[in-house]
């Protein structure tokens, strides 16, 4: 092979390569376009849904702010927890539960769904549980948002901070607190026997609650 075919056999061998490596990288910037287009138009949905979630609540006469401040509520319990928002201050989790959220600055949880001409009662919502029930409350003294407990169950705890317990299940019944969700981590508390009472603890270290 003479020096001047030797030469172009060279660069078609480089062009060969390059145009695998282009290739390579093109499929890898059409991959990554793409995961960013999906990831959007999920985002853009979740955005609209949470849009309806807030005139909802507007349409339950609250004003803009107040609406805002309870969907971004709504978004921080719901961040790190597997959860579903029902409504615009119901909150499903998907290991058992229903989270009722009080409108920020209010003491209580209250129905913002009046439209669908039914009452969605809480059975923590009076200041304290209803017979059989476990209560968890966001806020001391058995105020702010709250999870009723009812069934045998782990119940995950997205609160922190100060708040308090109500547990009026079953005469005896104990309630355990774990660090973790889904009982998972060590065991950080056991209540005394029902009924029993704490209008000021510290969810911090609380992750899950088995209530039975």
């Amino acid at each position: 092979m003479n020096h001047l075919s030797h030469r172009a056999a060279q660069a078609s061998l480089g062009c060969g390569k390059l145009g695998r490596v282009g290739a390579v990288f093109a499929g890898i910037i059409l991959t990554v376009a793409m995961l960013g287009t999906a990831e959007a138009q999920e985002n853009s949905q979740v955005d609209s849904v949470k849009a309806g979630f807030i005139a909802e609540a507007r349409a339950a006469h609250l004003g803009s702010v107040e609406a805002s401040a309870l969907q971004a509520k709504v978004d921080g319990f719901m961040e790190g927890v597997k959860a579903t928002q029902v409504a615009p201050n119901l909150i499903n989790l998907a290991d058992g539960g229903t989270i009722y959220v009080a409108v920020p600055g209010e003491a209580h949880f209250r129905d913002l769904t009046p439209g669908d001409n039914e009452i969605t009662y809480d059975p923590c919502g009076g200041g304290s549980a209803d017979s059989g029930y476990f209560c968890a409350y966001e806020s001391p003294y058995f105020g702010g948002s709250s999870i009723p407990m009812y069934a045998c169950h782990t119940y995950n705890i997205p609160f922190y901070g100060g708040g308090s317990w109500d547990n009026n299940q079953s005469t005896g019944t104990r309630a355990r607190m774990f660090s973790g969700y889904n009982n998972a981590g060590t065991l950080v508390y056991t209540t005394p026997g029902a009924r029993s009472y704490d209008t000021y603890g510290d969810w911090t270290p609380v992750g899950s609650v088995i209530n039975c």
